[in-house]
């Protein structure tokens, strides 16, 4: 996989690039901010949902992938989006085999797409 260099780069990782700068008002700009954002919370937030699942803590645990669902919509990050949400559809239909299935996966593409912002931004 090739190193992520600029923001258009980003859609060899998976990223709708123009979805994330139409959610930023079209700004180039503040879509590297909230990209810098996400990239902070990412470090923060993946082992938070780890440590949420492995204590079967679904009440918090349905906020965080929640908010992780509308947070990588933002950035186009629209696979981890989907992602998050059939993992909310699961803990909310009480679904813990669906929602045990899929977690690793969900995991996984939150550290590929901090991966990818990393290397953007260390740039």
């Amino acid at each position: 996989m090739r190193q992520v260099r600029t923001i258009d780069d980003l859609a060899d990782r998976g990223f709708d690039v123009q979805e994330g700068i139409a959610m930023c008002a079209g700004d180039e700009e503040l879509y590297l901010e909230v990209l810098q954002e996400a990239f902070e919370e990412g470090e923060e937030k993946i082992p938070l949902i780890r440590k949420l699942y492995e204590e079967r803590d679904y009440e918090r645990y349905l906020v965080e992938v929640h908010g992780l669902k509308n947070a990588m919509r933002s950035i186009g990050a629209m696979h981890l989006s989907e992602a998050a949400k059939e993992q909310e559809f699961a803990v909310k239909a009480q679904d813990y085999g669906r929602f045990d299935e899929k977690v690793e996966t969900l995991l996984a593409e939150y550290r590929d797409v901090v991966d990818a912002l990393r290397e953007l931004l260390d740039d």
